[in-house]
């Protein structure tokens, strides 16, 4: 069998992190480069048989004016808009919260001798400007995305595996905490770096860590 090349320490490497202001809120981005064709990572976002095996269950249709359901994230939502393979625009309704999110697939130039094909992802969350925003900041946001790219590049190495169990285990571990922890650190420094004062920017990352890992935070 051969070994991952995908870890959680190239996968906080591979990822571009962005905090941008958007009318009513802000939007959350993530990017990263994968040695896919666009359809094959428009396949492996879009097609419930994949989605389950890396990041939960789905149905619905991908239409615009379509609804889509997530079961195991108790949470739905609504196509706004779809360009296949490239674009997909969507309302992200949980609880009582209706977000926007953008996925957008696109080619990147071949290597020099044509050899591998790579493709960008990026990933566009735009959430209001709330008292959920002002606690946690991008974090609350990106953290749990950074989880959902990780799975991603698993699956894109090895669309055969059954991903979901290995994935629970590892958020539950001392690599996972190690994880998390360590996308919050990137979500404070991009968040900084979009204009926010630091002090908040940082309490609002490490509250947002000790939520995901069930800890108290240590703010001082």
């Amino acid at each position: 069998m051969t070994p991952s090349t995908v870890t959680p320490d190239s996968q906080l490497e591979n990822v571009t992190r962005t905090v941008a202001p958007a009318k009513n809120g802000s939007t959350v981005s993530l990017a990263q480069s994968f040695a896919v064709a666009p359809e094959e990572l428009w396949s492996a976002l879009t097609s419930g048989d994949r989605l389950a095996a890396w990041f939960g269950r789905a149905s619905g249709e991908i239409v615009a004016g379509g609804r889509f359901e997530l079961p195991d994230m108790e949470t739905s939502g609504r196509v706004l808009a779809v360009e296949v393979p490239h674009r997909l625009l969507l309302t992200w309704e949980f609880a009582k919260s209706v977000s926007e999110m953008e996925l957008l697939v696109t080619p990147e130039e071949a290597d020099d001798d044509g050899s591998e094909q790579r493709t960008r992802f990026e990933l566009r969350h735009t959430v209001p400007a709330d008292a959920h925003w002002a606690t946690f900041g991008p974090a609350a946001t990106g953290c749990g995305w950074d989880g959902a790219l990780y799975g991603l590049a698993l699956h894109l190495e090895d669309p055969s595996a059954a991903l979901l169990p290995r994935l629970g285990t590892f958020a539950s571990s001392p690599e996972g905490a190690a994880f998390t922890r360590a996308t919050a650190d990137a979500w404070y420094a991009a968040h900084v770096a979009s204009g926010a004062d630091r002090k908040p920017a940082r309490k609002a990352s490490v509250r947002t860590a000790a939520f995901y890992l069930g800890e108290e935070p240590e703010l001082s």
